[in-house]
């Protein structure tokens, strides 16, 4: 496998940015499932009662409704997605810990991350909120790494 040397663009994304759509566990068949929602560039300006989850093998479909009551409650950096809470359909044990992701893109960054040797935070503007900054420590861990990059291809793999 060739190895890029540096990643560069690790500390310009946060997880927000790749949370618009997300592979889930279908409640309903426990197939995969597919959760659109709204824009996360401006957080005050997304609209989560758009948020939908629909599966193509069973043909569950939920759309997310305002609730006049309460705040909309959305969940970034754990296992499910921000708006259902769904379980997501990339997760794998790897390392003794639970390595997910979003979706294919969410995947592919993190797979590029990891097999970076050399990764970069000079360049303006640079955020600490980033993924690349906010990574737990058994996943930046050159030990880890080909353990990681074996774990995220299996779940490149899984259909």
């Amino acid at each position: 496998m060739i190895r890029p040397e540096r990643s560069k663009d690790a500390y310009r994304l946060s997880l927000c940015d790749l949370a618009g759509e997300s592979l889930v566990v279908c409640p309903a068949c426990g197939g995969r499932a597919l959760v659109t929602g709204g824009n996360f560039g401006d957080l005050r300006a997304f609209d989560i009662e758009g948020a939908r989850v629909v599966c193509p093998a069973c043909g569950y479909n939920k759309q997310r409704e305002k609730s006049p009551r309460r705040s909309p409650h959305l969940i970034f950096g754990m296992p499910v997605d921000p708006f259902f809470h769904l379980p997501l359909w990339l997760q794998v044990e790897c390392c003794g810990e639970l390595l997910w992701a979003y979706n294919v893109a969410h995947l592919e960054f993190l797979r590029a991350l990891v097999a970076a040797k050399l990764r970069e935070r000079n360049g303006f503007p640079y955020r600490v909120r980033s993924i690349g900054a906010r990574l737990p420590r058994w996943m930046t861990s050159a030990k880890n790494r080909d353990t990681i990059l074996h774990a995220l291809g299996k779940l490149a793999a899984r259909p």
